[in-house]
């Protein structure tokens, strides 16, 4: 049976070319779609899933409860709260904190390595699954002068020989002993790290991590075998050992941190995984509309087929092997179409790869990817094939092999129905696509309150600490460079926040956060941020004075004239407000500009600021700059970005999403033109009789053409009209996410209907102007 359905099938495919043709690229390049996306999301959900025990894995995470009723939701933790979770907490097995990735220099003899690394407890690598391929017999960093490094490091540093025992040592000049070497960190960890050091040694150059109000590690733990996330027993474990404190700790799993992450009142929302569920989504209409050409076309020629029905159904066949064989026939069509789609993907992968900043590979030997290839396969080939064979083994055998071949259902209302959603959904995937360009270009040309062109920025070390004020002399003498300035943090996203200023006429009871930044005297006028009242920082002299913004002094209930000089206590002591600014945007722009307080430092933080001249070569001062960052700080590699590069990396995601979603949209909108090319195809061909009587009775070219126009573009329509309702519904959903947006501009509608028009005047234009001009005798001789 297999055998005849496949001459069959074959003989078919054969006989159609063009349809079977169009067939192929359309559902070839609808499952190419699906294979990309589902290459994505296999790798996103891999993320932090190849942990032994990761089903009992948690991070502990913070809910701080603001004054105005706000709960703010983070997973910096006290390094005190460690012990209190061993001993209150039975469920918790181990327990580790663990620092936010952090650069560090390593020193081995004269060579330096500037690496990426954590500092965490013993207890971190039994509890995730970093294995350990050689050690000198302790468990990994039991010893408080050791380190674990990765393999890759082991053979950076020390090539071919044993790295256990060797020593390396650290920018303050301590020596820490290699103790073991571990696997190199899978791609899909969210922590990336090549060396771990304890923990206790991050202590004891920060002891202020050790209060209950700070906030500067990570903690994880793992629950004993059986045990239920006790999250009942924690939220109070820092209320009792901190009256102040409004925080409240809680468990959530570490493999979903990646993909929820983000927090509402408290609770998870969702995050990454709004984005898969997305994509999936949008995976599914584009295989849907490449299955709906198909069962348009072949259910508009099913009467070219019906003479083959009464005949196999006269001879005995049964209805559920004419379902049966029709079915192999799409499934067989989506099978070839695989094949077309894995070469196309193959051709595409290094461009999806760029644009998505991922490195995957088309592994035909994954179970995963293998199986869920096989399973668009069949999926695509049932969803097209099942409705065109149902209708096609109705036929009456009788009717059919005496010459009616409208003796089966035609189809035709369902088949306008389908296009309708089909370009109902292209405008939804149009429609949405340019309100997230629109959104990317609004945030990239947006007005930040402060000048981000030209400045560069240069990651902090130990040897700049020692030497900036020397650099920032020299820098200042070049004719290529305007203003240097020192700053805490990143200036688009400010990560500290505080509620402990306090000012003459604040309730205890008041909660109120303030961002915190702390910076030097150069850092607004490097940043070209407007003072509107009093003065900026001059030196050491205000170490303990404070710089504010205008929504600092509004949560404060001071107005402008009077916040200047007023008294204020915070982390650098008592002082008071020496100046105001404008308000700029300190944090993403999903969110509202913050309250903000500068704190004066010259070296506590992360950064250094340099504005450069313009009108002058910027290879040569590039050049000169680097000169002398090497001259007093040899041991660092010079590495720098320009702030507008760190602004393009906070929403790099939203452009990546932005760049896929254009993709796949224009994928959409090829099937649907190729769909009505298809039907357009048909139409022609079996209104030839026609158009041939209408010529002869005098229509012009212009008449038969808008003639056979007509039909398709009330369909276009009647799909304007249900897709635009449900665009903008959802582009108004999604631009409510972000405290700033643009907006929805008519303008966008009409460019829609425009290309719309544009597309279906492609695809339909050409077959209808051949049509037209025919020869109208040829078209009234073959008829019948």
């Amino acid at each position: 049976m297999i055998r005849s359905f496949l001459r069959i099938s074959l003989r078919n495919l054969g006989r159609h070319k063009i349809h079977t043709l169009i067939n192929l690229v359309g559902l070839g390049t609808g499952i190419a779609a699906s294979i990309f996306i589902l290459l994505w999301i296999s790798d996103e959900l891999s993320f932090d899933n190849f942990h032994e025990k990761g089903d009992r894995v948690y991070s502990v995470l913070i809910n701080n409860q603001q004054n105005d009723g706000r709960i703010e939701t983070y997973g910096a933790t006290p390094a005190v709260l460690r012990d209190k979770l061993l001993d209150d907490i039975p469920e918790i097995a181990h327990a580790a904190r663990y620092s936010f990735e952090t650069e560090v220099l390593l020193k081995e003899g004269k060579d330096s390595y500037q690496e990426k690394g954590i500092y965490a407890d013993p207890t971190f690598f039994e509890i995730v699954s970093f294995p350990v391929v050689s050690s000198n017999g302790n468990n990994p960093l039991n010893e408080k002068y050791a380190i674990a490094i990765s393999q890759n490091l082991a053979n950076r540093i020390f090539q071919q020989e044993n790295p256990l025992g060797k020593s390396l040592t650290l920018p303050n000049g301590l020596e820490v002993m290699v103790s073991d070497v571990y696997e190199n960190v899978p791609r899909n960890s969210s922590l990336q790290f090549d060396f771990v050091l304890p923990f206790d040694l991050l202590l004891d150059e920060n002891p202020w991590m050790q209060n209950w109000q700070s906030g500067g590690s990570q903690t994880m733990v793992l629950l004993q075998e059986g045990s239920k996330n006790p999250n009942s027993k924690l939220s109070t474990l820092i209320a009792e050992n901190c009256e102040a404190c409004t925080t409240e700790p809680f468990l959530f799993p570490f493999h979903k941190q990646r993909l929820y992450r983000e927090f509402e009142q408290g609770k998870s929302v969702g995050g990454k995984i709004q984005q898969i569920y997305l994509f999936a989504g949008v995976a599914f209409l584009i295989l849907a509309m490449a299955c709906i050409n198909f069962m348009n076309l072949a259910t508009a020629k099913s009467s070219s087929r019906s003479k083959e029905v009464g005949v196999r159904k006269s001879i005995g066949a049964s209805k559920q092997s004419l379902i049966s064989q029709f079915i192999f026939e799409s499934v067989l069509l989506a099978s070839l179409a695989s094949v077309f789609a894995l070469i196309l993907i193959q051709l595409l992968l290094p461009f999806f790869n760029e644009v998505t900043g991922k490195n995957l590979e088309l592994e035909l030997g994954s179970p995963v990817l293998l199986g869920g290839i096989v399973g668009i396969t069949f999926l695509t080939g049932l969803m097209s094939g099942f409705y065109p064979a149902w209708l096609l083994s109705r036929f009456n055998p009788a009717k059919v092999l005496k010459g009616d071949s409208s003796a089966g259902l035609t189809g035709a209302g369902i088949r306008k129905a389908l296009v309708v959603a089909q370009f109902a959904t292209s405008v939804v995937l149009i429609f949405g696509s340019l309100i997230l360009f629109q959104q990317i270009k609004f945030i990239s040309e947006r007005n930040l309150g402060f000048d981000r062109d030209n400045v560069m920025v240069i990651d902090q070390n130990e040897g700049l600490i020692k030497s900036f004020p020397a650099i920032k002399n020299e820098l200042q003498q070049l004719t290529g460079v305007s203003q240097v300035a020192f700053g805490g943090n990143n200036i688009f996203t400010v990560p500290i926040r505080s509620s402990d200023l306090v000012w003459a006429g604040k309730s205890d009871q008041e909660q109120l956060n303030f961002k915190v930044f702390r910076s030097d005297e150069g850092f607004l006028p490097t940043l070209s941020i407007p003072l509107i009242a009093g003065r900026n920082f001059i030196g050491k002299v205000d170490s303990s004075n404070y710089l504010v913004n205008r929504k600092a002094i509004e949560l404060m209930g001071l107005n402008l004239e009077e916040a200047v000089g007023t008294k204020i206590e915070m982390w650098n002591g008592p002082g008071e407000i020496i100046g105001v600014t404008e308000d700029f945007h300190n944090d993403n722009l999903k969110f509202g500009i913050q309250p903000l307080v500068f704190m004066y430092s010259e070296n506590v933080g992360n950064h250094y600021f340099i504005r450069l001249s313009e009108n002058q070569a910027m290879q040569s001062t590039l050049e000169q700059i680097e000169t002398i960052f090497q001259e007093y700080n040899p041991d660092y590699p010079f590495e720098f970005s320009f702030l507008n590069e760190v602004f393009d990396r906070e929403y790099r995601q939203e452009q990546v999403i932005g760049k896929l979603s254009m993709a796949f949209t224009v994928l959409a909108v090829l099937i649907s033109g190729l769909g009505l090319f298809g039907l357009s195809l048909f139409s022609a061909e079996q209104r030839a009789k026609e158009i041939g009587v209408r010529k002869v009775l005098g229509a012009s070219v212009v008449d038969l053409v808008l003639m056979l126009f007509q039909d398709f573009g009330y369909l276009v329509g009647a799909g304007l009209l249900l897709g635009t309702p449900i665009a903008w519904w959802l582009a108004d959903r999604f631009l409510s996410n972000y405290a700033f947006h643009s907006g929805i501009h008519w303008s966008i509608f009409i460019l829609i209907t425009g290309l719309m028009l544009l597309l279906t005047l492609i695809s339909v234009g050409f077959q209808s102007l051949r049509a037209a001009l025919s020869n109208p005798v040829e078209s009234l001789h073959t008829d019948g």
